[in-house]
Protein backbone atom coordinates (compact mmCIF):
# COMPACT_ATOMS: atom_id res chain seq x y z
CA UNK A 1 0.00 0.00 0.00
CA UNK A 2 2.88 2.40 0.80
CA UNK A 3 4.37 1.95 -2.66
CA UNK A 4 0.91 2.36 -4.23
CA UNK A 5 0.64 5.81 -2.67
CA UNK A 6 4.30 6.86 -2.58
CA UNK A 7 5.27 6.43 -6.22
CA UNK A 8 2.42 8.48 -7.77
CA UNK A 9 2.87 11.24 -5.16
CA UNK A 10 6.63 11.38 -5.77
CA UNK A 11 6.18 11.62 -9.51
CA UNK A 12 3.50 14.28 -9.07
CA UNK A 13 5.82 16.45 -6.99
CA UNK A 14 8.64 15.98 -9.47
CA UNK A 15 6.43 16.90 -12.40
CA UNK A 16 5.08 19.96 -10.61
CA UNK A 17 8.60 21.19 -9.95
CA UNK A 18 9.57 20.91 -13.60
CA UNK A 19 6.65 22.13 -15.68
CA UNK A 20 3.48 24.22 -15.60
CA UNK A 21 0.13 23.07 -14.28
CA UNK A 22 -1.54 22.28 -17.61
CA UNK A 23 1.42 20.18 -18.77
CA UNK A 24 1.62 18.49 -15.37
CA UNK A 25 -2.06 17.48 -15.52
CA UNK A 26 -1.66 15.79 -18.93
CA UNK A 27 1.61 14.02 -18.04
CA UNK A 28 0.38 13.07 -14.57
CA UNK A 29 -2.76 11.36 -15.89
CA UNK A 30 -0.76 8.92 -18.03
CA UNK A 31 2.07 8.46 -15.53
CA UNK A 32 -0.34 7.66 -12.70
CA UNK A 33 -2.18 5.20 -14.94
CA UNK A 34 1.05 3.38 -15.80
CA UNK A 35 2.27 3.25 -12.20
CA UNK A 36 -1.03 2.18 -10.69
CA UNK A 37 -1.37 -0.52 -13.32
CA UNK A 38 2.14 -1.96 -13.44
CA UNK A 39 4.30 -0.83 -10.51
CA UNK A 40 1.92 -1.32 -7.58
CA UNK A 41 3.39 -4.52 -6.07
CA UNK A 42 0.15 -6.45 -5.60
CA UNK A 43 0.07 -10.24 -6.06
CA UNK A 44 -1.44 -10.00 -9.55
CA UNK A 45 -0.83 -7.58 -12.41
CA UNK A 46 -3.49 -6.91 -15.01
CA UNK A 47 -1.80 -7.39 -18.38
CA UNK A 48 -4.75 -6.16 -20.41
CA UNK A 49 -4.19 -2.95 -22.30
CA UNK A 50 -5.65 -0.01 -20.40
CA UNK A 51 -7.51 2.85 -22.13
CA UNK A 52 -5.23 5.82 -22.83
CA UNK A 53 -2.02 3.74 -22.86
CA UNK A 54 -0.43 2.79 -26.15
CA UNK A 55 1.12 -0.65 -26.58
CA UNK A 56 4.55 0.99 -26.43
CA UNK A 57 3.74 2.64 -23.10
CA UNK A 58 2.35 -0.62 -21.77
CA UNK A 59 5.46 -2.50 -22.92
CA UNK A 60 7.79 0.03 -21.30
CA UNK A 61 5.86 -0.12 -18.03
CA UNK A 62 6.10 -3.91 -17.98
CA UNK A 63 9.83 -3.79 -18.72
CA UNK A 64 10.85 -1.47 -15.92
CA UNK A 65 8.21 -2.23 -13.29
CA UNK A 66 10.04 -4.99 -11.40
CA UNK A 67 13.37 -3.23 -11.84
CA UNK A 68 12.08 -0.01 -10.37
CA UNK A 69 10.18 -1.77 -7.60
CA UNK A 70 13.40 -3.39 -6.36
CA UNK A 71 15.31 -0.12 -6.64
CA UNK A 72 12.57 1.79 -4.82
CA UNK A 73 12.61 -0.70 -1.94
CA UNK A 74 16.38 -0.29 -1.58
CA UNK A 75 16.06 3.51 -1.59
CA UNK A 76 13.38 3.35 1.11
CA UNK A 77 15.64 1.13 3.24
CA UNK A 78 18.57 3.55 2.92
CA UNK A 79 16.73 6.87 3.30
CA UNK A 80 16.07 6.73 7.10
CA UNK A 81 19.67 5.81 8.01
CA UNK A 82 20.96 9.21 9.11
CA UNK A 83 22.72 7.68 12.11
CA UNK A 84 25.42 5.04 12.04
CA UNK A 85 23.62 1.67 11.97
CA UNK A 86 24.41 -1.38 14.03
CA UNK A 87 26.85 -3.89 12.56
CA UNK A 88 24.01 -6.31 11.87
CA UNK A 89 22.19 -3.74 9.72
CA UNK A 90 24.75 -4.04 6.92
CA UNK A 91 24.42 -7.82 6.72
CA UNK A 92 20.62 -7.56 6.89
CA UNK A 93 20.59 -5.01 4.06
CA UNK A 94 22.64 -7.21 1.76
CA UNK A 95 20.53 -10.24 2.62
CA UNK A 96 17.40 -8.29 1.72
CA UNK A 97 18.93 -6.93 -1.51
CA UNK A 98 21.31 -9.65 -2.76
CA UNK A 99 21.50 -7.97 -6.19
CA UNK A 100 23.54 -5.17 -4.60
CA UNK A 101 27.31 -5.46 -4.96
CA UNK A 102 28.08 -4.07 -1.50
CA UNK A 103 26.96 -1.79 1.33
CA UNK A 104 29.71 0.15 3.13
CA UNK A 105 30.24 3.06 5.51
CA UNK A 106 33.11 5.55 5.26
CA UNK A 107 34.12 8.52 7.39
CA UNK A 108 34.45 12.07 6.10
CA UNK A 109 37.95 11.27 4.81
CA UNK A 110 36.77 8.25 2.86
CA UNK A 111 38.28 5.73 5.26
CA UNK A 112 36.19 2.52 5.44
CA UNK A 113 34.45 1.87 8.74
CA UNK A 114 32.51 -1.31 8.04
CA UNK A 115 30.60 -3.02 5.25
CA UNK A 116 29.35 -6.18 3.62
CA UNK A 117 30.69 -8.26 2.01
CA UNK A 118 34.19 -7.90 3.39
CA UNK A 119 35.71 -8.39 -0.07
CA UNK A 120 33.23 -7.22 -2.74
CA UNK A 121 33.66 -8.20 -6.39
CA UNK A 122 33.67 -4.53 -7.41
CA UNK A 123 34.89 -1.58 -5.36
CA UNK A 124 34.21 2.12 -5.78
CA UNK A 125 36.20 5.27 -5.01
CA UNK A 126 34.41 7.33 -2.31
CA UNK A 127 36.44 10.50 -3.01
CA UNK A 128 34.07 11.97 -5.66
CA UNK A 129 31.11 11.32 -3.36
CA UNK A 130 32.76 13.24 -0.53
CA UNK A 131 33.24 16.29 -2.74
CA UNK A 132 29.53 16.96 -2.52
CA UNK A 133 28.32 19.25 0.26
CA UNK A 134 26.74 17.13 2.99
CA UNK A 135 24.99 18.65 6.00
CA UNK A 136 21.77 18.43 7.98
CA UNK A 137 20.29 20.58 5.21
CA UNK A 138 21.81 18.44 2.42
CA UNK A 139 20.98 15.00 3.73
CA UNK A 140 18.99 13.34 0.96
CA UNK A 141 20.20 10.28 -0.92
CA UNK A 142 22.33 10.99 -3.97
CA UNK A 143 23.08 8.82 -6.97
CA UNK A 144 26.40 8.53 -8.77
CA UNK A 145 28.00 6.32 -11.40
CA UNK A 146 31.59 5.15 -11.65
CA UNK A 147 33.50 3.11 -14.18
CA UNK A 148 35.36 0.08 -12.82
CA UNK A 149 37.53 -2.55 -14.50
CA UNK A 150 34.46 -4.82 -14.40
CA UNK A 151 32.06 -2.29 -15.90
CA UNK A 152 29.99 0.67 -14.63
CA UNK A 153 28.59 0.75 -11.13
CA UNK A 154 25.58 2.71 -9.85
CA UNK A 155 26.08 4.24 -6.40
CA UNK A 156 23.55 5.41 -3.81
CA UNK A 157 25.04 7.48 -0.99
CA UNK A 158 23.51 9.06 2.08
CA UNK A 159 25.08 10.91 5.05
CA UNK A 160 25.01 9.91 8.69
CA UNK A 161 25.34 12.29 11.63
CA UNK A 162 26.13 12.46 15.32
CA UNK A 163 24.81 15.38 17.36
CA UNK A 164 23.95 17.17 14.12
CA UNK A 165 27.49 16.88 12.75
CA UNK A 166 28.21 15.01 9.53
CA UNK A 167 30.28 11.91 10.26
CA UNK A 168 30.46 10.11 6.90
CA UNK A 169 28.50 8.26 4.25
CA UNK A 170 26.58 5.02 3.95
CA UNK A 171 27.12 3.78 0.40
CA UNK A 172 25.27 1.05 -1.47
CA UNK A 173 26.31 0.20 -5.02
CA UNK A 174 25.25 -2.25 -7.69
CA UNK A 175 26.08 -3.47 -11.17
CA UNK A 176 23.43 -2.28 -13.67
CA UNK A 177 23.29 -5.82 -15.06
CA UNK A 178 21.94 -7.01 -11.70
CA UNK A 179 19.08 -4.52 -11.84
CA UNK A 180 18.31 -5.21 -15.50
CA UNK A 181 18.01 -8.92 -14.68
CA UNK A 182 14.57 -8.11 -13.22
CA UNK A 183 13.29 -6.93 -16.63
CA UNK A 184 11.05 -9.33 -18.55
CA UNK A 185 13.04 -8.83 -21.79
CA UNK A 186 16.36 -7.15 -20.91
CA UNK A 187 17.64 -7.42 -24.47
CA UNK A 188 15.06 -4.80 -25.50
CA UNK A 189 15.86 -2.35 -22.73
CA UNK A 190 18.49 0.39 -22.55
CA UNK A 191 19.51 1.80 -19.16
CA UNK A 192 21.44 5.06 -19.03
CA UNK A 193 22.03 8.43 -17.42
CA UNK A 194 22.43 11.59 -19.51
CA UNK A 195 26.21 11.01 -19.42
CA UNK A 196 26.68 7.24 -19.13
CA UNK A 197 25.44 4.10 -20.87
CA UNK A 198 24.77 1.52 -18.16
CA UNK A 199 23.12 -1.28 -20.12
CA UNK A 200 22.94 -1.71 -23.87
CA UNK A 201 20.15 -3.65 -25.52
CA UNK A 202 20.73 -6.10 -28.33
CA UNK A 203 20.07 -3.47 -31.03
CA UNK A 204 23.21 -1.34 -31.11
CA UNK A 205 21.79 1.08 -33.68
CA UNK A 206 18.86 1.88 -31.43
CA UNK A 207 21.19 2.20 -28.44
CA UNK A 208 23.26 4.74 -30.34
CA UNK A 209 20.15 6.78 -31.17
CA UNK A 210 19.13 6.76 -27.52
CA UNK A 211 22.58 7.83 -26.34
CA UNK A 212 22.70 10.66 -28.89
CA UNK A 213 19.47 12.22 -27.62
CA UNK A 214 20.00 15.61 -25.87
CA UNK A 215 19.00 14.23 -22.49
CA UNK A 216 20.03 17.19 -20.37
CA UNK A 217 17.72 19.43 -22.39
CA UNK A 218 14.93 16.83 -22.58
CA UNK A 219 14.91 16.28 -18.82
CA UNK A 220 14.50 19.96 -18.01
CA UNK A 221 10.74 19.75 -18.49
CA UNK A 222 9.86 16.07 -18.92
CA UNK A 223 10.18 12.83 -16.95
CA UNK A 224 8.81 10.54 -19.67
CA UNK A 225 8.16 10.71 -23.37
CA UNK A 226 8.84 9.51 -26.90
CA UNK A 227 11.60 10.14 -29.40
CA UNK A 228 11.32 8.84 -32.98
CA UNK A 229 14.42 7.54 -34.71
CA UNK A 230 14.09 6.11 -38.22
CA UNK A 231 11.67 3.14 -38.01
CA UNK A 232 11.75 2.92 -34.22
CA UNK A 233 9.92 4.87 -31.57
CA UNK A 234 11.81 5.26 -28.31
CA UNK A 235 9.72 5.27 -25.16
CA UNK A 236 11.48 6.36 -22.00
CA UNK A 237 10.94 7.17 -18.33
CA UNK A 238 13.36 8.89 -15.94
CA UNK A 239 13.68 7.95 -12.27
CA UNK A 240 15.63 10.37 -10.03
CA UNK A 241 18.12 9.32 -7.37
CA UNK A 242 18.91 12.70 -5.91
CA UNK A 243 20.37 14.70 -8.78
CA UNK A 244 21.11 11.59 -10.83
CA UNK A 245 18.56 10.79 -13.55
CA UNK A 246 18.34 7.07 -14.28
CA UNK A 247 16.62 6.59 -17.65
CA UNK A 248 14.74 3.46 -18.70
CA UNK A 249 14.35 3.42 -22.49
CA UNK A 250 12.68 0.97 -24.84
CA UNK A 251 12.52 1.00 -28.64
CA UNK A 252 9.59 -0.55 -30.51
CA UNK A 253 8.69 -0.62 -34.21
CA UNK A 254 6.32 2.20 -35.10
CA UNK A 255 3.50 -0.26 -35.80
CA UNK A 256 3.39 -0.95 -32.04
CA UNK A 257 1.94 2.52 -31.67
CA UNK A 258 -1.07 1.65 -33.82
Amino acid sequence: MFTHVFLPISLALLLMSLVGCSTVRSAWDKTTEAYETYVDPRPEIDLDRRPGLSRAEQSLAMQFSLMDQNLEEALRALAPQDRFPSSGWFADFLERFPWMTAIVAVDTQGRPLTGQPETPIKTIDPAPLLEREWSMFQRGLQGFTQDTPLGPEVIIAGPFFRDGTWQGLIIAHFDPRALVSFATAPERLVLLTPETLLWSGADQVTTRHIMEAPWERILRDRVHGRKSAEIDTIRWLSRPIGDLQLIYALALPSRAEQ
